[in-house]
């Protein structure tokens, strides 16, 4: 184990939004994210160290704006599931993609840019079946809300 995660299992972390600055900052240059840890370690994600940090452009401001995911490899697709825990609207981050499609994402420490498409039909039915398995909370949080989660799939 990496000696710095093991130290950030064992401090605390803080919360609110310098917390989720220097999460971002670990995702783009440490390659994990200890709130996304804390995050999967709740949910009963099996790995919680696929993290990523999502660059993309703000669909009102045009601003960049950067969100560090949990991302999930399943059937050969990187995805990201757009739940906001289970609100009944979708994530800001799952709406700039929807307006522009083009990102970046930064994978330990690796950067490319990508082009987000949501799953639908079919190839979402088995995506999330998958998922499921891998993350049942998601199956929860689905059941809660009638939106559809979207999985958002980087190429």
């Amino acid at each position: 184990m990496d000696p710095i995660r093991e130290i950030m299992r064992v401090l605390p972390f803080p919360s609110g939004a310098l917390g989720w600055r220097l999460d971002k900052t670990f995702v783009r240059w440490l390659g994990f994210s200890p709130m996304s840890g804390k995050f999967a370690k709740q949910a009963g994600i099996k790995d919680e160290s696929q993290a990523l940090l999502l660059e993309m452009k703000g669909r009102k401001s045009g601003k960049k704006r950067t969100v560090a995911l949990t991302y999930f490899n399943i059937a050969g697709r990187m995805l990201v599931v757009g739940s906001k825990g289970g609100a009944p609207d979708d994530p800001v981050w799952v709406k700039n993609l929807r307006a522009d499609p083009k990102a970046t994402i930064y994978v330990k420490r690796r950067k490319a840019d990508v082009t987000a498409r949501i799953s639908e039909g079919n190839e979402r039915a088995m995506l999330w079946g998958q998922l499921a398995e891998q993350a049942p909370t998601y199956a929860h949080f689905q059941k809660q809300i009638s939106r559809e989660i979207p999985l958002v799939i980087f190429e």
